[in-house]
């Protein structure tokens, strides 16, 4: 691939004010996308029935209810603040503790029977890092060739080289 200069590959070696500008731009940018997104949002609050809850809760009879407009969002608040409150407690109490229990080795022998493998095959793929492994029809392994990692191979190559055993 060629080098193409509107690319940035380093964004932190641009200049502060630069980021910042562009920054707002793609800000600007994004709120105009979800500007244009609000008429549809609009229809479809409209038709699970906000606008009739606003009005029930609300704007009953012409006036307002005082209780529903302070009470509602002191409950929520306070639902939020109980919720991130025994969050914290949880994580306060659990963040210096390892829950997870150590798994014992697995066997190579247990390897086999599970696969369905010979013993051999099984010992040779807990050897190897990296294997293409052939299965038969009845979906069980019948051989393995390991995969060397190979370095400085041309782009577009995955840089994987099979050897047989």
């Amino acid at each position: 691939m060629k080098y193409d200069s509107r690319l940035i590959r380093k964004p932190y070696a641009q200049a502060p004010l630069k980021r910042a500008v562009w920054g707002f731009v793609t800000a600007a940018f994004w709120g105009l996308y979800i500007y244009m997104w609000l008429p549809l949002v609009t229809l479809l609050l409209w038709l699970m029935g906000v606008r009739t809850t606003f009005f029930e809760l609300y704007a009953r009879n012409h006036h307002v209810d005082s209780f529903l407009v302070f009470a509602i969002p002191i409950i929520a608040t306070a639902c939020a603040l109980v919720l991130i409150t025994w969050a914290e407690y949880n994580r306060f109490r659990f963040s210096s503790l390892d829950r997870r229990a150590p798994q014992r080795d697995v066997t190579s022998a247990e390897v086999a029977e599970k696969l369905g493998a010979t013993a051999e095959l099984a010992q040779m793929l807990g050897q190897a890092k990296v294997t293409t492994l052939r299965m038969s029809e009845r979906a069980e392994p019948e051989s393995m060739q390991p995969v060397i990692p190979t370095g400085n191979l041309p782009p577009g190559n995955l840089g994987l080289a099979t050897a047989s055993i």
